[in-house]
């Protein structure tokens, strides 16, 4: 997720309106998902190895190949031969450009393959600084390897809509990854017809609670959300963002901007955002795999996959 102002978004936070919930004190697990498979993933992407992942640096390459490796495993289709799941670009910005490797592959649906969802979440993070290595673990090796985990599951059981699944580089430096996607997408921008965004699903520190967001602009998907809150193993929470953290109140920012979703609404495409809200370990060297409680972790991956099959018996 892009660094912004945490103390002054925590400080103006607690001015904003407290809004009620239901009881979040325990959770649940449906073991719908390979739980060990996923943490194996989550704890290589967090490793020190990997160096924090910076966009362009040797840790993010590292990242690139193991993420090839496990879309080649779970039997994803590649969009391109020559690249083997390797979407490379080239944005340009004002006075510079920005060049990144978007790793992507897609499973063809049942019944409407020419229609497209896209599950996104970025694996690049923020690197090293000195001696200190920024793991990244909450911020995104968390969404990463539930989107390797979802992958796996709709390999094995199939989908009604064909699923994208869209690994980003240089997010944290301005959604670049997505933004070159929407851009020059490998379908036509026409076919993709929902994005899900996984970004921060693992740091409940206490409070076990998940947020989605996004139901608002499209009226479908309160009914996704709806039912998605009545199946899920811990307490998910509509429409988190701006109220729990102060976006509207603090210099100017947005939710709707925070994360890889935003690209997909600037062209119109309708989405839902799944993460929890910042929290002290947030861009420090403290977001480690040390720090996260496995089982809420993957009650929030088994959460999450269950509201992708809930977009995907929408109607087309």
């Amino acid at each position: 997720m892009i660094v912004k102002n945490t103390k002054l978004i925590a400080s103006l936070s607690l001015l904003w309106p407290l809004i009620s919930y239901a009881d979040c004190n325990q959770f649940e697990l449906t073991h719908n998902i390979d739980g060990e498979r996923l943490w194996k993933d989550f704890s290589y992407l967090a490793s020190d190895e990997m160096q924090g992942r910076k966009n362009q640096s040797s840790g993010s390459k590292l990242a690139q190949q193991f993420l090839v490796n496990r879309f080649s495993e779970i039997g994803l289709k590649s969009f391109s031969e020559d690249q083997k799941y390797r979407l490379p670009f080239r944005y340009e910005t004002t006075f510079s450009h920005i060049d990144g490797v978007n790793i992507g592959g897609y499973l063809m649906g049942r019944t409407h393959p020419q229609q497209f969802i896209v599950i996104s979440a970025h694996y690049d993070h923020i690197g090293t600084r000195g001696t200190k290595v920024f793991n990244g673990a909450d911020d995104n090796a968390s969404g990463v390897s539930a989107m390797l985990a979802i992958a796996d599951k709709i390999a094995k059981q199939g989908s009604e809509y064909s699923i994208i699944f869209l690994a980003t580089d240089a997010e944290e430096k301005g959604l670049y990854g997505s933004k070159a996607f929407v851009q020059n997408p490998p379908v036509e921008l026409r076919q993709i017809k929902y994005n899900l965004n996984l970004d921060m699903l693992s740091q409940n520190q206490g409070k076990n609670r998940l947020y989605v967001s996004g139901a608002r602009y499209h009226s479908p998907f309160k009914k996704v959300v709806a039912q998605a809150i009545d199946e899920a193993g811990l307490c998910l929470v509509n429409q988190h963002r701006r109220n729990q953290r102060g976006y509207s109140m603090a210099m100017g920012s947005d939710w709707r901007k925070a994360s890889d979703h935003a690209s997909f609404g600037k062209v119109d495409i309708p989405y839902l955002f799944v993460g929890v809200s910042e929290h002290a370990f947030y861009h420090t060297e403290k977001d480690t795999v040390e720090t996260v409680d496995p089982e809420f972790f993957q009650a929030a991956v088994e959460t999450s996959f269950n509201i992708l099959r809930l977009m995907d018996k929408l109607p087309e």
